[in-house]
């Protein structure tokens, strides 16, 4: 079976179950490496229970081997709620396990559905904070996406 196409290029396929603290590693073109962290195994979000909810680190490296917890406080984008296919496919191969990082940045979600805003608690505010992030289930196609973005890399939908 092909897999979608993607900006992310496949590492190697992680088939065990992630933890908490695992730090995931991901690969663009041009020896571009962006690191993430798995922040829970348990998250809701738009009305999917046992979300893996991840955060994306806002720093670039041309080192795949620099798991360096200064450079991980600032988010890329809010975190997301994905499954599993971005670890067992290769493309978010786990490096690390590391104490959950210290964030500085702020954010929160936007519910499509009932046209609202939410704090990470999942609870209603009345105006957005910071980053905002779809409250919902995503996965790693939207994590390319997103990072694609960030990169200016067309995205693939774009091409």
């Amino acid at each position: 079976m092909a897999l979608p196409q993607t900006n992310m290029e496949v590492q190697k396929p992680y088939r065990k179950k992630p933890k908490v603290g695992d730090i995931f590693r991901l690969k663009y073109s041009g020896c571009r490496y962006i690191f993430g962290q798995v922040v829970s195994l348990t998250a809701d979000t738009g009305g999917f229970e046992n979300c893996i909810k991840v955060n994306v680190f806002d720093f670039v490296t041309s080192d795949p081997e620099k798991v360096n917890e200064d450079e991980f406080n600032e988010l890329m984008f809010a975190p997301l709620f994905i499954n599993r296919l971005g670890f067992s496919r290769g493309y978010m191969p786990i490096v690390a396990n590391k104490p959950l990082m210290k964030l500085t940045t702020k954010y929160c979600y936007f519910d499509v559905p009932f046209k609202k805003y939410i704090d990470p608690d999942g609870d209603e505010i009345p105006n957005p904070v910071g980053l905002v992030g779809t409250w919902g289930l995503s996965n790693y196609l939207v994590l390319d996406d997103l990072v694609s973005e960030k990169l200016g890399i067309p995205c693939i939908d774009d091409i």
